[in-house]
């Protein structure tokens, strides 16, 4: 079995777990992968002609709504990421921390190496600890924390408005 087919097996068990209800703050919108999904390729494994014009459509953008408000962001290829893309659709009620963060614990783990950015930028999205998503709406300099990366929203003009004060409910799914 190749290691693309079982990491993909590995997700949609992990993805049927929580569409059991097993997390603390998730609500699976809905249970099937989208139509036409596709499986996605390692970094190093370079696309051939035929597959050139193919590749623009295997990029990890999804869908982030905050509070009725919709994003773009681009989930990079990262353990975290995928653990991320494999919950999709995911709605989360995420609470707010420290003026500029929402978060929730999901009880799963993302996966992902750790890491101590410098500088948290408004758009990053993170998790800390294992299983703790984290969506920053302002840019601050970290004092020391570690996380995983996720990905960020393409252009958070807009998102510390969306995020608004206290519990935010927020909705991360595949692009159509």
């Amino acid at each position: 079995m190749s290691t693309l087919v079982g990491r993909r097996m590995f997700l949609q068990g992990v993805t049927a777990l929580l569409t059991l209800g097993l997390t603390g703050c998730a609500m699976p919108a809905q249970q099937e992968p989208e139509p036409g999904e596709s499986e996605r390729k390692p970094k190093d494994e370079q696309p051939s002609e035929d597959e050139g014009a193919h590749q623009e459509e295997e990029s990890m953008q999804i869908s982030v709504t905050v509070n009725g408000t919709p994003f773009t962001a681009t989930i990079e290829d990262t353990g975290a990421g995928q653990g991320l893309l494999a919950r999709l659709p995911l709605t989360l009620s995420m609470e707010e921390l420290h003026g500029n963060e929402k978060y929730c614990y999901t009880g799963e783990p993302f996966g992902g190496e750790q890491y101590v950015p410098d500088t948290i930028e408004a758009g990053d999205l993170m998790v800390f600890g294992s299983d703790c998503l984290v969506l920053f709406y302002e840019t601050f300099a970290n004092g020391g924390w570690s996380y995983a990366r996720v990905g960020r929203v393409d252009d958070p003009s807009g998102l510390a408005e969306a995020c608004g004060a206290g519990t935010a409910s927020v909705t991360f799914a595949s692009v159509s």
